[in-house]
């Protein structure tokens, strides 16, 4: 009996110290990335406090600040946003974050309704955004789409990714190289800004009629279709939303608007003529490509959609309420690291 027990505790100890290992090596080997840590560090966040969650691709992840948001109006918000989002990341994205916070207003950027997502191509922006989702069976059902449609990425790769990530070894100086466990906690709230200016000019013709006739992506279309369900399955306010991009068309965007109409939902276009005037963005300085804001447009964007938020919903405003002080810090922090407080 006793030579059982030891037998036991040995094998219990192998397996805590290979667990405690390989956790070690997955953080040291896992590519450092502000993406990743911003949709990991979500999961800090106090339950059911955030009033408007943000879903969607890049150029959310660059032009949206939910900081100066809380700033200005007071309402809190959550940015889960990567690079490229694939429609299924987006929807399991939404469907996890609802299991946590139940918010008046979900925001979906629409970008990829027109997109086809090839998982072979895109691998390193799935895993990007997938790195920082906790298991959840939503997390299961984007693996199993995306191990579906491409045979070289495995299941046990994205649950344990230091199958995937093993040969960075060749890229560390062991002497410099350190554990970075995933970030819990974020003052950002999601938005990854730009500071670089890279001057810009609409290209010609840019939003005017040109007798093309856009697709929906039936994939992305579908995702969108069960995202908004969703939201009205739980009484929660859906906005769809196109951020600037030069690479837009007047069709397009007629498209989306057409397609908000019939789910009932609401529509914003920062695109067009309209709120393009009312922002006030000026493509010389507040661009940081054709299809991102850098840090001055995204305070640009921001400040309008936070007031057409603000009077098209009824947020609360936590300012000065004791159980958001941590958000009163964040925004210190977050003023001063981005410069904004100067």
């Amino acid at each position: 009996m006793r030579k059982q027990m030891h037998i036991i505790a040995r094998c219990s100890a192998f397996c805590l110290l290979f667990v405690l290992l390989f956790g070690q090596l997955t953080q040291t080997l896992r590519r450092d990335d502000d993406e990743t840590n911003e949709i990991h560090a979500f999961y800090g966040e106090a339950e059911n406090s955030i009033d408007v969650l943000y879903i969607g691709s890049s150029p959310l992840l660059r032009g949206v600040s939910p900081m100066l948001m809380y700033q200005e109006h007071g309402f809190t918000g959550y940015s889960r946003a990567s690079a490229l989002q694939a429609p299924s990341v987006s929807y399991g994205l939404l469907a996890e974050s609802l299991e946590y916070q139940s918010p008046e207003v979900v925001v979906l950027v629409c970008d990829n309704l027109f997109q086809s997502y090839d998982y072979a191509q895109q691998e390193g922006d799935m895993r990007r955004a997938m790195d920082g989702m906790k298991f959840s069976r939503y997390k299961w059902d984007i693996i199993q789409e995306v191990t579906a449609a491409d045979e070289r990425q495995t299941t046990l790769s994205y649950l344990f990714p230091l199958l995937r990530y093993h040969e960075r070894w060749k890229e560390f100086d062991p002497a410099e190289a350190e554990a970075k466990p995933l970030l819990e906690h974020s003052f950002k709230k999601g938005h990854v800004y730009l500071r670089e200016i890279s001057p810009q000019a609409y290209p010609e013709g840019f939003m005017e009629p040109s007798g093309d006739t856009p697709v929906f992506d039936e994939n992305a279309l579908a995702y969108t279709e069960k995202s908004i369900a969703l939201c009205k399955e739980q009484g929660i306010e859906v906005v769809l939303l196109h951020l600037p991009k030069m690479s837009w068309t007047y069709e397009k965007s007629q498209a989306m608007a057409e397609f908000a109409k019939q789910q009932g939902v609401a529509y914003l276009d920062f695109d067009t003529a309209e709120i393009r005037s009312q922002v006030g963005l000026d493509p010389a300085v507040d661009y940081y490509d054709q299809g991102h804001m850098n840090l001055t447009g995204s305070v640009k964007v921001t400040r309008w959609l936070g007031n057409y938020l603000a009077t098209q919903y009824t947020l609360p405003d936590h300012r000065g309420d004791a159980a958001y002080a941590q958000w009163e810090e964040d925004l210190q922090q977050y003023m001063e690291i981005s410069g904004l407080a100067e």
